[in-house]
């Protein structure tokens, strides 16, 4: 297990290096599975990203897989979660790499971001 340990801890590294260093960086998409309870690493990222002044969008994926009212339930328990220690939330998507929910959102904010620079 010592062995995975060090390739997280470097991974990390690598990440949190690449992010803090690319002059060019717009915005970071933090990619949660819209199925699970807010993750404790999940969380831990987005406050890092937040610390540190990186901007930062949150991409629900995998929303084809629950139920509509399911998804809001899920999507509405992130956000208080995230509002307990957040003053506004970031950009949020809903997305489906199955049915493509979510595509022209995520393309025009990208579109938007860019334009911005």
């Amino acid at each position: 297990s010592d062995v995975c340990s060090s390739d997280l801890t470097a991974w990390n590294k690598m990440i949190h290096d690449y992010l803090l260093h690319r002059k060019n960086l717009l915005s970071v998409f933090v990619l949660v599975d819209a199925r699970h309870e807010p993750q404790k690493n999940d969380m831990s990222f987005i406050h890092w990203l937040g610390e540190k002044e990186i901007p930062f969008a949150i991409a629900f994926t995998k929303a084809d897989k629950l139920p509509r009212q399911k998804l809001i339930s899920s999507l509405d328990h992130y956000k208080k979660v995230l509002l307990k220690t957040w003053q506004a939330l970031p950009p949020l998507f809903v997305s489906s790499s199955e049915t493509q929910l979510g595509r022209d959102e995520v393309l025009k904010y990208i579109e938007e971001t860019n334009k911005i620079f």
